[in-house]
């Protein structure tokens, strides 16, 4: 699987990872490592690490 965003540019790079809400596939050089708390029913909620994209990071950021 190749990296979207660099193949949109002309490039081919080796995708690492998977945008956790988008499924975009990415390369090193685009993955944003976003830590995260996940809600864990009954529990106390766990801290967790998402893989995202430049496009779904920036929604997060705006809606909080």
């Amino acid at each position: 699987m190749k990296c979207y965003t660099c193949a949109r540019a002309g490039k081919s790079t080796d995708a690492v990872a998977v945008c956790a809400i988008c499924g975009m596939a990415l390369c090193m050089a685009h993955v944003i490592r976003r830590e995260a708390v996940r809600p864990v029913v009954g529990l106390v909620p766990e801290q967790t690490m998402q893989i995202l994209c430049q496009e779904c990071s920036d929604a997060l950021a705006r809606t909080g």
